[in-house]
């Protein structure tokens, strides 16, 4: 088992002097435990699987060793990002722009709710080595033949369980589809489920393969509370909690678009926050955010998905308005307070009705939650949950909302060519199209093409051989 050294420094790693200067004047000098771990395998040329939780700097981690082997200049897209929310794209991009402005490697990020003649007009530019994008508008922008990536040597794949639950897999699979053989994979995730080890199986070439402890393990210095209230009464006790805590600076987590508005409204006049959901345009969305993390708004009232690419160290709070989905939306969503060694304080809300999704969190993260001081509803034991997966399976019928399998075959995107591997598709056709799966806030999985009329071949193309090439060099 591979140990780690106390506080490692970025300058003991063989990196490009001018990265480390980058890093330098971004403040950057001690790794975090992903980062140690992750880089020195990276800097090797080889595929990676990397599972940490959100908040531990997996940006840095795949950035820093990414622009230090890039050689600017090359005029072609040497690498791509796939990430699940324009949030977290951005977040990405604008992190790897400042990893890279002493060498000169310019990100570019591509993602939909923006104007896509705005990013057409910057890929034919072909200034940026690196493209920082979401699936949908990636694959957009591969079939109106605006995004070329033959000559792509590396691929990442960033919050990987993130994008197969929003039900971006076909996306991804025509997108290795397009790109050629013999490239690097690094994929990173906060859990490894199996439907993430497929995709690695499929893709990937023997993956060097790193873990961080759960987030979960993680969390004794974040005070973990409930609070059983109906749903009628959540915006008057999230009131009462508001007034009565001091210097609050957090992330109150709704479930719908719906719901942020509302609470919204309601909590608007009384305390200084505001709102972040699919709905809104581009530029009001980067202005909450901006005011948000200059405290200007000490509250931002917001859906995980949209949530997803906020990165502010600083959080006091977060209060799950709507009781969470499943427990890794559960430690996601906690893990955004208490980081770098602070305390924090997450508050759950939960219905009468959901006593087992209460049972199944603490069985799953070990630990007990501690009943908020002014909560004195009890739960129902009897009464089936109302919007939860954790809830018991309903007789008479499979619980559904399953995905079908990726198909077999290779697991590259390069033809009979030597190297590793041969085309993602071979031997299957198109993929499966995900099912049941929610669509993200503001960049949707693509349709499936329709078959061709008068006896054409279905739309698809464009899997033979492709020309080898090596890994970016150091």
């Amino acid at each position: 088992m591979e140990t780690m050294t106390t506080n490692p420094q970025f300058n003991s790693l063989p990196l490009d002097p001018q990265v480390i200067e980058a890093l330098e004047n971004m403040g950057y000098k001690t790794m975090t435990p992903i980062q140690e771990m992750a880089i020195p395998k990276l800097l090797t040329g080889q595929d990676f699987l990397g599972q940490a939780p959100t908040g531990t700097g997996k940006t840095a981690a795949f950035g820093i060793p990414l622009i230090s082997r890039l050689q600017p200049g090359s005029g072609t897209i040497d690498a791509l990002i796939l990430g699940p929310t324009r949030e977290l794209v951005q977040q990405i991009a604008e992190e790897l722009n400042r990893i890279g402005a002493v060498k000169g490697i310019k990100t570019l990020p591509i993602f939909g709710g923006e104007n896509v003649f705005v990013q057409k007009e910057a890929l034919r530019q072909r200034t940026a080595q690196i493209i920082a994008g979401t699936p949908g508008r990636v694959l957009d922008h591969i079939r109106q033949v605006t995004l070329n990536l033959t000559q792509t040597r590396l691929v990442i794949l960033d919050e990987a369980d993130e994008m197969l639950d929003m039900g971006f897999r076909p996306d991804i699979e025509e997108i290795f589809k397009q790109l050629p053989g013999g490239r690097e994979t690094w994929l990173f995730s906060a859990t490894i489920s199996p439907e993430i080890r497929k995709i690695a199986d499929r893709y990937m070439y023997h993956p060097e393969e790193v873990r961080i402890e759960n987030q979960t393990r993680t969390a004794e210095n974040i005070s973990q509370q409930y609070f059983v209230v109906e749903e009628e009464e959540k915006p008057r006790v999230l009131k009462q909690i508001l007034k009565s805590t001091e210097d609050m600076y957090g992330i109150v987590f709704c479930q719908t678009k719906r719901d942020v508005v509302l609470l919204t409204r309601k909590l608007r006049d009384s305390f200084p926050l505001d709102c972040l959901h699919g709905a809104m345009a581009q530029s009001d969305r980067d202005q909450v955010l901006e005011q948000f993390r200059s405290g200007k708004l000490k509250l931002l009232i917001a859906t995980d998905i949209v949530a997803r690419g906020i990165d502010v160290d600083c959080l006091t709070h977060v209060i799950n308005y709507s009781a969470p989905h499943d427990v890794e939306s559960y430690t996601h969503r906690i893990g955004r307070t208490a980081r770098n060694g602070a305390s924090g304080t997450a508050i759950t809300f939960f219905d009468p009705s959901e006593k087992y999704t209460f049972d199944t969190i603490e069985r799953r993260i070990q630990l007990s939650l501690t009943k908020h001081p002014d909560s004195t509803v009890e739960f129902d034991p009897n009464a089936r949950p109302k919007n939860s997966r954790f809830g018991p399976p309903k007789r008479g019928g499979s619980s559904g909302g399953g995905r079908p399998q990726g198909s077999g075959g290779g697991y590259r995107g390069g033809g009979s060519s030597g190297g590793r591997g041969g085309s993602a598709s071979s031997g299957n056709g198109s993929p499966n199209p995900a099912a049941g799966a929610p669509h993200a806030e503001g960049d949707k999985p693509s349709r499936p093409r329709r078959p061709r009329r008068r006896g054409g071949k279905p739309g698809g193309g464009g899997e033979g051989a492709a020309p080898q090439g090596q890994s970016p060099s150091s």
